[in-house]
């Protein structure tokens, strides 16, 4: 894409806010920045568009969940990533129910968040423009390399297997199959995370650092943590079906089933992708 992301930075420490932003821009981002949950309704009401709003869950006046319920209500599809920290840690995953696109932790990790914000806006990309995705088969852009757990192996395994890669080639989940790659649940880097923070709830833990000490997460089997009946697709469904469920369901991949089997999986940045290259 040849236009810049726009992001709204709004967080009631004004300095976090301004070295975000700093950051932010020099990674390539149209970043404008708001103090309280009045001045970011007012900056979506009057601002001209924002593609991801990056939100503080607790702030004074306004607070982030009421933040969030007004830009719903004023741009319903721009995408929202809240910042929580570990004292509000129930508040994240409230807000997602109310429609954030996703949470992470305070002090966050920049290329975590550089990560989420690309993700959020190809998912408001696509979800501003329905009539250009394609009718191509999931077939097409399957990716053949399932990240999968048997259901009495450890967390610690799951963390390996989700560690292994970065970039275009990370994951945020790993599925726990059976002995004949039937699909039994998932597991998510954000459930490792909550397993670890339980554990050691006096600070904030990013991603970056509990792959550093994995001996943070608890002695259980994934099944005990698994999510069951994840979203599926079947392997000669259409792209816009499954755009549709990744985005309603708010993942990122999804797992491709043949004859009841689980074979792969597909991703939104894939398919995103993919409607870029059939409008060109």
């Amino acid at each position: 894409m040849s236009e810049k992301t726009r992001v709204l930075l709004v967080d009631d420490e004004e300095q976090f806010v301004i070295n975000m932003a700093r950051i932010l821009k020099v990674r390539g981002f149209d970043v404008s920045t708001a103090f309280s949950g009045y001045e970011a309704v007012d900056a979506i009401k009057y601002g001209g568009g924002f593609d991801v709003v990056v939100l503080d869950v607790k702030m004074p006046g306004m607070d982030g969940i009421a933040t969030l319920k007004e830009i719903k209500k004023w741009s319903p599809d721009t995408e929202v990533i809240m910042l929580t920290g570990h004292a509000t840690l129930s508040s994240g995953t409230r807000a997602m129910r109310k429609g954030a696109y996703d949470y992470l932790m305070k002090p966050c990790d920049i290329a975590d968040l550089t990560e989420k914000i690309k993700e959020a806006q190809e998912a408001e990309s696509i979800k501003r423009h329905p009539v250009l995705w394609p009718r191509k088969t999931v077939r097409e852009i399957t990716l053949h390399s399932l990240k999968k757990l048997l259901p009495d192996e450890p967390l610690v395994k799951a963390l390996e297997m989700l560690g292994r890669e970065s970039g275009e080639a990370a994951v945020e989940e790993v599925y726990i199959l059976d002995n004949e790659d039937r699909l039994q649940g998932v597991v998510t880097k954000r459930d490792l995370l909550n397993e670890a923070q339980k554990i050691h709830p006096e600070g904030s833990l990013t991603w970056s650092t509990l792959l550093e000490n994995p001996h943070w997460l608890p002695e259980k089997a994934a099944k005990r943590i698994m999510r069951h009946d994840p979203i599926t697709i079947q392997l000669n469904g259409h792209l816009t079906d499954a755009a549709n469920q990744m985005i309603m369901n708010k993942v990122r991949c999804m797992p491709v089933l043949k004859a009841g089997k689980a074979i792969g999986i597909i991703k939104l940045q894939d398919v995103f992708q993919y409607v870029e290259h059939e409008i060109e």
